[in-house]
């Protein structure tokens, strides 16, 4: 591996969001819905953040929901949150996230996020949750309490 650790080498296939990378990820791994990506730097910030908030509620960081992944999930709470930026998630199938949270939803609530959402927004947002319901919350510039969305 030319002086590359074994992690080091894994980290580095599982980042590849190029066309390339991707369908080298479906030829190595097969179909397994949403593969664990790198940590953001935002997503890195939040896990600081929620895991001293949620401390004792079962906070866990890229955690595994049947053949999924959530970016934090609350186990006590039964909440999935899911730190999602302008970029990081360009690449992904529309139509399988689709099906991704009509499938957790069902025994989930589901917040959906901008990295640089205010914690009173996000906290706002986690009050807000209910099972079988998706909850974004986004805006380019700020996020503002009318982009809510309950869908």
């Amino acid at each position: 591996m030319n002086g590359y650790s074994l992690e080091d080498v894994s980290k580095i296939a599982l980042g590849m969001d190029s066309v390339i990378g991707i369908e080298l990820k479906k030829q190595a791994f097969g179909h397994i819905g949403t593969i664990a990506k790198p940590d953001t730097k935002g997503e890195i910030e939040w896990q600081q953040v929620l895991s001293q908030v949620f401390e004792g509620f079962g906070f866990h960081h890229n955690y595994t929901i049947g053949s999924y992944r959530a970016d934090f999930f609350v186990k006590d709470l039964r909440l999935i949150l899911e730190c999602n930026g302008y970029d990081n998630h360009r690449n992904y199938n529309q139509q399988e996230e689709a099906q991704r949270e009509q499938l957790l939803k069902q025994n989930y609530s589901i917040l959906r996020f901008h990295h640089k959402i205010t914690p009173e927004k996000l906290f706002n947002g986690i009050l807000q949750a209910k099972m079988g319901k998706i909850i974004k919350l986004y805006d380019i510039e700020h996020v503002y309490p009318e982009t809510i969305s309950l869908t």
